[in-house]
């Protein structure tokens, strides 16, 4: 017989017992509605919560020059970006856009984009880009919701125009189509991580997760030296302005390793306001090719010294002041008389030029010029380097090509070609390969051996009976340097009209050189393209190497390699002063 205690405790335990089951079918229900029923409004609850997965900008590597001046870098830029928060109503939507505006000193059409995307429910809407870290936080102060930034970095040169041509500039968006910064893009930029975005508060506020870190760029060493460049930029703006020249180019090179110093162009920009006008963009002396003048005369005496056809003691008989070749007349800029080979190219005599010219033959003088690197480009590691032209001698005018080339027109060379042919003399008659990237994160840029384009021999004599002689009493005389032998050549070559194709009386000045001559330790190129009335290379362009020269010699701290001329210092007593 049961007692009263066990019967209470039979009774309870079937309470409990239908209460679990009971809570089971009702969990087992619930799970029924929510995992079968309610699917796709859970799915998309879970999605709107995890809003969406963005990209995670890495640190674009720095930009320096060779002595470790920064020229590129990336400084801390956020990005204001807004979402849309649950339940907002178009009033809260005009009003949080209207502070924005006020902060952020948007258009009114860029209010109105950002006002259609809100209320149009767009998952992610960029404010505005970029924006300096104050700014940031001033928005941040305003505490709005959906409101929140997106970190990024803005690039930024912090010698503002200095290199812009070399250097090219990035966009807000990161992008770039010129310059370095083109070239190295993959280099600098490093790789994308990402993050994914979760609603929180009530779908008011918004938390980010990490996926995958970014990766940061790798930074890259110029042979560019910040100083040199300065230097260059200074004087070519200088002389534009002087001559009133249409644009200006200097290239400064060390003629050893090829490994340029400075590549200036005129008109320039700042990368900081990327892209600039559109005629700074040019890289000119690698984007330009044109006809050199004279100045390719010194390939020219190279040919025909090679292959002992002309002897520095021959003269040649100038005094018609021109000469007929089959039906073109070539003419001297003035009427010489009889001159000798040296005298020749010192003066820079067309008519001259042409009769030692004449005995070298086609496939000749084309080998010769090959070795040069003309018609060919340099290998520098820049975008938009122009090749030139040189046409294969079967395309020559059998009677005409010859004579043209060899003064410098039916040919077409950047300013770049030209300075590498002139550095040939400057090495004792090697090629070397023009150098821009020194170092690519800690890993040399691949060098490749110079090739020999004539004997040393032919060089050496060269330099010392004709080339010193140009720069100290022929055409070049401007480009004198006090302490310092220089070597050189002037070019003024006629321009084309491009919609008659017939040479108009509008010239471009050149002059090409290298100094000192013992041990050169620049090499240089100046280009002024329609200087007005002084319009002769060495007029124009000559003087410009000098002052270049002589400010790089001095920040280098070159020893001058002969007796500088005596400094007279004189005292007097000012006007109207007792002594």
């Amino acid at each position: 017989m049961r007692t009263f205690y066990e019967t209470d405790i039979r009774r309870r335990t079937k309470v409990l017992a239908a209460f679990l089951a009971a809570w089971a079918l009702v969990v087992a229900a619930r799970l029924v509605q929510v995992q079968v029923l309610g699917h796709a409004k859970a799915k998309a609850a879970v999605l709107r919560q995890a809003l969406d997965e963005t990209p995670i900008e890495p640190r674009r590597g720095d930009i320096l020059d060779r002595n470790g001046e920064i020229l590129a870098c990336s400084l801390p830029s956020p990005s204001v970006v807004a979402r849309p928060v649950a339940g907002e109503k178009p009033e809260a939507i005009r009003s949080k856009v209207q502070a924005l505006k006020r902060e952020l000193g948007l258009t009114e059409k860029e209010a109105a984009v950002i006002r259609d995307r809100l209320a149009a429910g767009a998952a992610f809407t960029y404010v505005k880009r970029k924006v300096p870290e104050e700014t940031a936080a001033r928005v941040m102060g305003l505490k709005i919701a959906g409101v929140e930034l997106e970190p990024g970095t803005r690039r930024y040169y912090p010698l503002g125009p200095l290199a812009a041509q070399v250097l090219g500039g990035i966009n807000l968006t990161g992008e770039s189509s010129r310059g370095i910064e083109y070239l190295y893009n993959k280099h600098l930029a490093g790789e994308k991580g990402r993050q994914i975005s979760y609603q929180v508060n009530g779908r008011r506020d918004y938390q980010t997760r990490v996926i995958e870190p970014p990766v940061p760029g790798r930074d890259l060493v110029l042979t560019i030296d910040a100083t040199v460049q300065y230097i260059a930029e200074k004087e070519l703006a200088r002389a534009v302005a002087e001559h009133g020249a249409a644009w200006g180019a200097v290239a400064v090179m060390d003629p050893p390793s090829g490994e340029v110093l400075a590549m200036a162009s005129w008109p320039t920009y700042d990368p900081n306001d990327y892209p600039g006008p559109q005629e700074a963009w040019l890289n000119r002396p690698v984007g330009v090719s044109y006809e050199p003048g004279s100045t390719f005369k010194i390939i020219t005496a190279a040919a025909a010294r090679e292959r002992g056809r002309v002897g520095f003691g021959e003269v040649f008989d100038c005094s018609a002041g021109s000469i007929r070749v089959a039906n073109t007349v070539i003419t001297d800029h003035e009427r010489e008389h009889v001159l000798s080979f040296p005298q020749v190219l010192i003066k820079s005599s067309n008519v001259g030029t042409v009769l030692f010219a004449q005995r070298l033959t086609n496939p000749e003088f084309y080998e010769t010029l090959r070795a040069f690197g003309i018609g060919a480009k340099t290998g520098i590691e820049l975008p938009g380097e122009e090749t030139g032209l040189l046409r294969p001698p079967d395309e020559w005018n059998r009677k005409v090509s010859l004579p043209h080339i060899a003064i410098g027109y039916e040919v077409m060379v950047s300013p770049l070609q030209m300075l590498r042919a002139m550095n040939v003399f400057a090495t004792g008659g090697l090629l070397v390969r023009p150098r821009i990237v020194r170092d690519r994160a800690g890993e040399d840029s691949p060098k490749s051996a110079p090739a020999r384009a004539i004997s040393e021999k032919t060089s050496t004599d060269l330099v010392e009976r004709v080339f010193e002689a140009v720069v100290e009493e022929g055409t070049a005389k401007g480009g004198r340097l006090d302490g310092y032998r220089v070597a050189g050549k002037t070019g003024t070559a006629k321009k084309v009209d491009p919609a008659t194709g017939a040479y108009i009386r509008e010239y471009r000045a050149t002059f090409v050189g290298f100094t000192p001559v013992e041990r050169p330790r620049l090499s240089m190129i100046v280009v002024l393209d329609s200087p007005k009335e002084h319009y002769y290379g060495g007029q124009a362009c000559a003087p410009v190497f000098r002052d270049i020269a002589r400010q790089v010699l001095r920040y280098l701290r070159v020893a001058p390699e002969r007796p500088l001329p005596p400094t007279v210092l004189t005292a007097g007593r000012e006007p109207g002063r007792a002594r």
